[in-house]
C-alpha cells in the first residue's frame, strides 16, 4: 500500500531506494542545538528555481539549481525544521493588501466585531475566532490573541459578512499565490528527501484538494506584560500562543515587520503529534524579515511520513517586553496540510530494517479533528 494515499483500493507511490533514516544522536544533537542557537543568522533562501516550468516540477530530472535550493531545504529541516524563503510568487504588495484589510478589521472594539462577523465553529472551521478563545496549549489559559481563518473556497462556503471591503479579494489573492507556491513546495521537499524523480509525487499526491489547507490572520492586541508569565518563563499562565506544533506538512508564515515574539524549538524525536510544553532545550526568538519572506517551518504530519528524518518544529509567541505589550502583533499563516481523505503513513525508505515506525497510521481528518477538539477552550459559536 502507499504510504500518503487517498483511501481506496489503489496506492499513490512506488516505492523508491531506501534512503538511511536520520536517527538522534549525541553528535546530532549538539549540531542541532549549534544551528539552533542563531536563528537570525539563517539565510533566506530563494525558491525562484522552483517556480519555472522546468526540471522536475514537469516531470524531469531537477536542475542544478533546483538540486541547490533542494540540498539548502533539506539541510534547514534536518538542524532546526525552520527556514526563511523568499520567492514563493508572492508579492510584498499582495501581503500588505491583506494586512491593511486585517488592520481595519481587528482594530474595531471586540463587541462589534463579535457582533458582525460570522464565527467559526468546529463545523465549518472558517470565520472569526474571538480573544481568548482558543487554547492552543491546553495546558496553558487561552491565548492572547483573536484571529479570522478561510479555507478553499472551492471546498467550503465562507461567510465574510461584516469584514472591511477588499478584505475577502486580498485573502483570495493570497491564497492562490500561496496554493501554488505550497504545490512546488511539496516537489521541493520530496527532492531535498532524496527521492528519485518516479516518486517526487510523495507530498503531492496526499494534498491534491487543498480542502484541507487553512489562511488564518492572527491579530495580537495590546495586552499586560507580567514578568515570569507573559514571556513564557512559566507553563501555566497566559501567553499570546501557546507552544504546539502545527498539524500538518509546513507552513509558510508571513509577519508584519520583524513581529517580535515568535520562538521555536525542535521537538524530540516522536514527539511530533504531542503538544510540546517545556521540555529539553532552549526556546530561541524568530524574528520576522517583512515583506514577502515567509517563515516556514515543519509540521507534524512531515514528521510522522518522514519519520523523523524532518523533525516538527515547536513554536509559541510570547510578550517579550513591556514595549511589544503596547502594540498591535500580526501574522498571517498558510497551513500546508493533507487533504480530508487522505491516508498518513511513515514513507517505508525513512524506516530502518526491522524497526516499527515512529508513528502510527492516521487519516488526515481523524487527526485534525482530535488536535482542533483539543484546542477548544470554548464554544466559538
Amino acid at each position: 500500500q502507499g504510504w500518503l494515499e487517498p483511501i481506496g483500493p489503489s496506492p499513490c507511490f512506488v516505492q523508491g531506494a531506501r534512503v538511511q533514516c536520520l536517527r538522534c544522536t549525541p553528535a546530532l544533537c549538539r549540531r542541532v542545538d549549534s544551528a539552533m542557537s542563531s536563528l537570525s543568522a539563517l539565510p533566506t533562501i530563494d525558491f525562484e528555481p522552483f517556480l519555472a516550468d522546468e526540471g522536475c516540477v514537469i516531470g524531469g530530472s531537477p536542475t542544478s539549481d533546483q538540486l541547490r535550493v533542494a540540498r539548502e531545504i533539506d539541510g534547514a529541516m534536518r538542524d532546526c525544521g525552520f527556514l526563511y524563503v523568499s520567492g514563493l510568487g508572492i508579492s510584498a504588495g499582495e501581503v500588505r493588501a491583506a494586512l491593511r484589510a486585517a488592520h481595519e478589521m481587528f482594530e474595531r472594539p471586540d463587541g462589534q466585531k463579535a457582533a458582525e462577523l460570522c464565527h467559526k465553529t468546529a463545523e465549518s472551521n472558517t470565520g472569526y475566532i474571538p480573544m481568548r478563545s482558543e487554547a492552543i496549549n491546553p495546558g496553558r489559559t487561552p491565548d492572547l490573541h483573536d484571529a479570522f481563518e478561510v479555507r478553499s473556497l472551492r471546498h467550503h462556503p465562507q461567510d465574510f459578512r461584516g469584514t472591511p471591503e477588499g478584505f475577502e479579494d486580498a485573502l483570495a489573492a493570497l491564497w492562490s499565490k500561496a496554493e501554488r507556491a505550497a504545490r512546488r513546495f511539496n516537489i521541493a521537499c520530496a527532492v531535498a528527501l532524496g527521492l528519485p524523480v518516479s516518486e517526487l509525487g510523495f507530498l503531492t499526491k496526499g494534498i491534491e484538494k487543498y480542502d484541507m489547507c487553512a489562511l488564518r490572520i492572527n491579530h495580537y492586541p495590546p495586552c499586560d506584560f507580567v514578568p515570569g508569565e507573559t514571556d513564557g518563563a512559566t507553563a501555566s499562565g497566559a501567553i499570546r500562543a501557546g507552544e504546539h506544533t502545527d498539524f500538518g506538512f509546513f507552513t509558510f508564515l508571513f509577519l508584519d515587520g520583524e513581529a517580535p515574539g515568535l520562538q521555536v524549538k525542535k521537538a524530540c524525536e516522536g514527539d511530533a503529534l504531542k503538544v510540546v510544553q517545556h521540555g529539553a532545550g532552549e526556546w530561541l526568538d524568530a524574528p520576522g524579515r517583512g515583506g514577502a519572506v515567509a517563515v516556514v517551518n515543519s509540521g507534524a504530519l512531515l514528521a510522522q511520513v518522514t519519520n523523523d528524518r524532518w523533525r516538527a518544529t515547536a513554536h509559541r509567541v510570547i510578550v517579550p517586553d513591556a514595549e511589544q505589550a503596547a502594540l498591535h502583533r500580526y501574522s498571517m499563516p498558510f497551513f500546508v496540510q493533507p487533504d480530508c481523505g487522505a491516508l498518513i503513513r511513515a514513507h517505508p525508505s525513512f524506516v530502518p530494517e526491522g524497526e516499527e515506525p515512529h508513528y502510527p497510521p492516521t487519516t488526515a481528518e481523524e487527526y485534525f479533528r482530535a488536535r482542533m477538539k483539543a484546542i477548544q477552550a470554548m464554544p466559538c459559536c
